[in-house]
């Protein structure tokens, strides 16, 4: 199946028609909008079965901005339940890493909850590392059905990576 998917950057009219969740939905358009980054989206055929944002922008949190200046920030990998374990998530983080080095990147930063097992081996398994032993104070937000916009705190473990140039 892993040969069948494509990957692309996405379109805002994409985001309004492709992606479900509302939470995830508000922070591709906000942020596209305003220019933070690239959402690349994994297809297989017509069907949408995953994304993952890479934040070029400096992140919100001073910690992060102070402590890793100028490494983007890959945000929202996410595969959708059916396509799970299959290579997806895999192809999505190298296509962002090679996006991220031909930009002149050389390092990548992502966070993820302490308590999600799974995506810590697999990006231990790619080569990320922690950046520090403590866990960043950051923040979810979720879309309220009125429309208005609702943070709540959470845990991170924030990883990073040395990018290498892509194989030719």
């Amino acid at each position: 199946m892993e040969d069948d998917v494509s990957i692309r950057a996405a379109s805002d009219e994409e985001v309004r028609t492709l992606v479900g969740r509302r939470d995830e939905r508000h922070y591709f358009l906000e942020h596209l909008g305003k220019g933070r980054g690239i959402l690349l989206f994994a297809f297989l055929g017509e069907h949408l079965v995953g994304h993952i944002f890479l934040r070029l922008e400096p992140p919100e949190e001073a910690e992060l901005r102070d402590g890793l200046p100028g490494v983007p920030l890959l945000q929202h990998l996410r595969v959708m339940d059916e396509h799970q374990r299959s290579g997806i998530g895999r192809r999505l983080l190298s296509a962002a890493e090679h996006r991220l080095y031909a930009l002149g990147h050389r390092r990548v930063a992502l966070g993820v909850h302490p308590d999600n097992d799974p995506a810590i081996r697999l990006y231990r398994g790619l080569q990320f590392s922690a950046w520090r032993d403590e866990h960043l104070a950051t923040f979810r937000e979720h879309v309220l059905d009125d429309g208005s916009t609702v943070r709540t705190q959470e845990p991170c473990l924030v990883l990073v990576k040395h990018l290498d140039p892509p194989f030719t």
